[in-house]
């Protein structure tokens, strides 16, 4: 079992700007249970006392968790652009499927987990299962489409 979540993207996201704004370099802030909030700008970190907390902001993936661990009806996860932002490029996987279809997105819950997406298939494995099976057969387990071929 992979440790993923797969996303939609709010109406209005298109694909490439969805990448764009993953990819984008945004330092980071964390907010503490106790009011204080840490930010990470390049090197430099900072820790500030936040007088004013009023309002946490939920991360739309650990109300998939709750759902999942018995939680009420399900709702797919939808992010805005701002969540979007704040995700890191090596947390999120996106199968990146010919037009007209639109691409599929996960984000990995577990970073230190790796995960291998075949490119062209985009079958989703633990990296250390992948590599293994790749170098037993010299191609995809799933599409068995050899790995020194190139794609279509």
């Amino acid at each position: 079992v992979l440790p993923l979540v797969q996303f939609y993207l709010e109406e209005g996201i298109t694909d490439e700007e969805a990448v764009a704004l993953i990819d984008r370099e945004v330092p980071s802030t964390e907010l503490k249970k106790d009011g204080w909030q840490e930010k990470n700008i390049g090197d430099a970190q900072t820790l500030q006392l936040d007088d004013n907390v009023t309002k946490i902001e939920t991360d739309p993936f650990t109300a998939k968790l709750s759902f999942e661990q018995g939680g009420s009806d399900f709702v797919p996860v939808v992010v805005n652009r701002e969540v979007l932002q704040s995700m890191s490029r090596r947390d999120v996987l996106i199968k990146r499927w010919p037009k007209p279809l639109r691409w599929h997105y996960f984000r990995s819950l577990l970073p230190d987990v790796s995960i291998t997406m075949c490119p062209t298939c985009f079958q989703m494995f633990h990296s250390e299962d992948y590599e293994l099976l790749v170098l037993q057969h010299n191609c995809c387990p799933y599409c068995r489409r050899p790995i020194d071929e190139p794609s279509v």
